[in-house]
């Protein structure tokens, strides 16, 4: 008999003592009911506690199975207050657990959909990384550092040149009787061969070329020349220039080493010296300038072509040999001069052509010797009856000499009817403005 038979029994039954014993039957039999379902219900528990754990498991190691718990049945029954309140506290226990559950599983769905996401992400292929424009840049630098060509770059002669050559050439600066050349002269130095810096073996060359020959040969010339045939670079010039440079323009060179006795007999003779001066007194480092005459107590006057200043003095030949530089080719001293065979041809305006051989050189020379260094000859018309006297006499006596030794008509007449006077380089303009006015030396350079 179940508890539902036992209701029945009990409706129907009159008899009160009966009707009792039924129902204390009944409660006992309900309570034991109530006891087996709640056995039972734990039981259910149970099983529900161990799928979902085995669920959870299957799903963290696979991460694709669902599970949906099947919700016990419950039999409808009249028990006490404690009973449903015990039922429904099972329910909703096994409802929670059914929930969580779902949530796991949602949860691990995910889980595993962004696991499949990152391995596809994965096997994809990888592109290559872009190397960033800051790299970029310093691969090319790099590039360009290891494919550097060093280019020589030539020097341009300025279209000024020739405008400022002929410039100079009307208006020539003189060392004693020597024409000269200074190599920081704006003239000779807007062409990038960097004659004012480097260029003192050029110039004293360029002094010697146009001295001797009697052409108008420049530092720009000369410079030009030893730059294109290796003697000479922005450093300056290579020791064997000099001779090469004098072969150049058909002049002799001869080496003289730092023999006393060897620059006298050259200057002496007439022959410009070019001397490559050491630290001292013209120079901190290296210098090119040149001898161009000596007197009877060993002075020698330089065209020093790195200063006017240096050049206005006297020095003792000892001294200069003594501050000079140890150098090859012949060096530091070489003697340059005109060749036997050379002979310098002029026309003269109105006149037959004339050949002038080294003879009239060393006499127009000589006669420069005896004249006060850095002055020139200027002379004026005299008066009817004028007499001369002091200096006037003795430059005009001078004057006659050098016309008979040269042969020369025009000097002689010129030395009878003019007087002379020796003034400074550079102060001739002023006495030049009398068209009377004549300068011997501008009638010499143009002549011989």
């Amino acid at each position: 008999m179940d508890g539902r038979d036992l209701v029945l029994v009990i409706d129907i039954t009159k008899d009160k003592e009966q009707r009792a014993d039924l129902l204390e039957q009944g409660q006992s039999i309900i309570t034991n009911e109530y006891q087996n379902k709640e056995k039972r219900k734990r039981a259910v528990r149970t099983i529900h506690k161990r799928i979902s754990a085995c669920l959870l498991m299957l799903l963290i190691s696979t991460g694709t199975i669902s599970v949906s718990a099947n919700e016990p049945k419950t039999t409808e029954i009249q028990a006490p207050a404690q009973t449903e309140v015990s039922t429904q506290a099972s329910i909703s226990t096994e409802a929670t657990l059914t929930e969580q559950t779902k949530v796991n599983v949602h949860q691990k769905k995910e889980q595993s959909k962004k696991k499949e996401n990152s391995k596809k992400k994965s096997k994809e292929p990888k592109t290559k990384k872009r190397t960033q424009p800051s790299k970029l840049k310093k691969l090319k630098k790099t590039k360009k550092k290891e494919q550097k060509i060093q280019v020589k770059i030539r020097p341009q002669i300025s279209k000024s040149y020739t405008e400022e050559s002929l410039k100079m050439k009307r208006n020539k600066e003189y060392i004693g009787h020597y024409i000269y050349f200074n190599q920081g002269d704006a003239a000779w130095n807007q062409n990038g061969y960097g004659i004012h810096a480097a260029g003192c073996g050029p110039t004293s060359m360029a002094v010697c070329v146009t001295n001797l020959t009697k052409k108008w040969v420049t530092p720009v010339d000369t410079t030009k020349w030893a730059y294109e045939n290796g003697y000479y670079s922005s450093e300056g010039s290579v020791h064997s220039a000099i001779p090469a440079m004098a072969a150049h323009w058909d002049l002799g060179c001869e080496g003289l080493g730092t023999t006393e006795q060897a620059i006298k007999k050259s200057l002496k003779k007439g022959r410009p010296v070019i001397a490559l001066m050491g630290p001292g007194y013209f120079t901190s480092g290296g210098h090119f300038m040149v001898l161009i005459d000596i007197d009877q107590n060993d002075n020698v006057t330089i065209a020093d072509v790195g200063s006017r200043r240096r050049s206005h003095y006297k020095y003792p030949l000892r001294d200069v040999i003594g501050q000079s530089k140890k150098a090859d080719a012949g060096g530091p001293f070489w003697s340059v001069y005109l060749k036997k065979s050379v002979r310098v041809t002029k026309h003269k305006k109105g006149k037959k052509q004339k050949d002038v051989q080294d003879g009239s050189e060393k006499i127009i020379q000589e006669f420069y010797a005896g004249i006060e260094e850095g002055k020139i000859l200027i002379g004026h018309k005299r008066m009817a009856g004028e007499k001369l006297t002091g200096s006037g006499k003795f430059l005009k006596n001078q004057v006659l000499s050098l016309a008979a030794k040269l042969g020369d008509g025009k000097i002689k007449s010129i030395a009878n009817t003019y007087s002379f006077e020796s003034v400074p380089i550079g102060d001739e303009k002023g006495l030049l403005s009398s068209p009377s006015g004549f300068n011997l030396n501008k009638y010499l350079e143009r002549t011989y």
